[in-house]
């Protein structure tokens, strides 16, 4: 005999049947999709965002925090070298 469902038991089911479609584990493995799962997104939120914008007095707007956020993703994706042609051309352009 099974227990009685209890209202968080079905919330957790309810989640599970309405992203079925998104757990599709194998089918992600097989198309090179990478890491599969949560804890990769919770290590770098604390190698990325905590690590930069949680130093000791620091204060940021939100404009500011996510402007250096682009910058620290982008030094994480190894494509800083796009960030500085960039500066470079945009440099070239306003100082003419």
């Amino acid at each position: 005999r099974l227990p009685k469902k209890t209202q968080e038991a079905q919330k957790l089911i309810d989640y599970y049947e309405s992203n079925k479609t998104r757990m599709n584990y194998p089918l992600y493995k097989t198309i090179g999709a990478g890491l599969i799962g949560s804890g990769a997104i919770e290590s770098a939120h604390r190698t990325v965002v905590q690590k930069r914008l949680k130093q000791s007095g620091q204060r940021w707007s939100r404009n500011g925090a996510q402007n250096m956020l682009y910058l620290r993703v982008t030094k994480k994706n190894q494509q800083w070298s796009k960030i500085v042609e960039l500066t470079k051309r945009e440099f070239v352009k306003n100082a003419a």
